[in-house]
């Protein structure tokens, strides 16, 4: 490297040289993977075919001819709201990697999902699994024990925020504290100047059971809509 060396801005990433690249990368972790299994004292049955050398070098020949370009790799264009980028990375890494509503059906060894296909416009689809291998790719978005996924810096940085916190706390006032919620007692007894659960007769005070309503709520809400159609 040249000592006057320095680095220059350029908005154009090659695209092409990484398609080759990582098609070479993929198919080499692929052989070793392959290999590794068929030298295992469990391989798998479905791999021993490859246990034929001619076999294997014609399989991924086979994959290089018909991926002429290398496999396809997506590159979007350069993001301008950083900001943005960066909310969506934290609610990725906070949130789970599928939402239960997503979930549509689940037999014991099959699981019905939905998701949205960008391959068709974005429309949803429902996709059915073997339980074990929903499981198998839904624990690949776990992170490991004690991974940080999300690193704060500034005045958030766990080095130094406990500090801030003090001098923020010295120079700022208190926030008002919010009141707890009144139950169900204490707006009763508000509303109407007395205790609903003190007894009128003994003065004790009762337990609460249950509540009868004379007029059950969908017939007040079918009054309403005959008065007001």
């Amino acid at each position: 490297m040249e000592d006057n060396s320095s680095w220059v801005e350029c908005h154009f990433f090659p695209y092409k040289m990484l398609q080759k690249r990582y098609q070479t990368l993929l198919l080499e972790h692929l052989k070793k993977a392959i290999e590794d299994n068929i030298k295992s004292s469990d391989p798998d049955q479905d791999l021993l075919v490859f246990s034929n050398p001619a076999v294997m070098e014609a399989f991924f020949d086979d994959l290089k001819n018909e991926y002429q370009n290398g496999f396809f790799v997506h590159v979007t264009e350069e993001r301008q709201d950083l900001q943005l980028t960066a909310a969506y990375i934290g609610r990725y890494a906070r949130r789970p990697p599928l939402s239960e509503l997503r979930i549509k059906n689940y037999t014991g060894e099959y699981v019905s999902f939905e998701f949205k296909d960008y391959r068709c416009n974005g429309n949803k689809v429902l996709h059915t699994l073997k339980t074990i291998e929903f499981i198998r790719k839904l624990i690949r978005h776990i992170p490991p024990h004690y991974f940080n996924v999300i690193r704060h810096y500034g005045l958030l940085a766990s080095r130094v925020k406990s500090k801030y916190k003090e001098i923020t706390d010295s120079l700022l006032e208190m926030p008002p504290t919010v009141k707890k919620m009144k139950d169900w007692r204490e707006r009763q007894t508000m509303f109407q100047n007395e205790d609903p659960l003190l007894c009128k007769i003994c003065k004790k005070v009762m337990i609460f059971v249950s509540a009868y309503l004379p007029n059950p709520l969908k017939s007040v809400k079918a009054s309403f809509q005959t008065a007001f159609p």
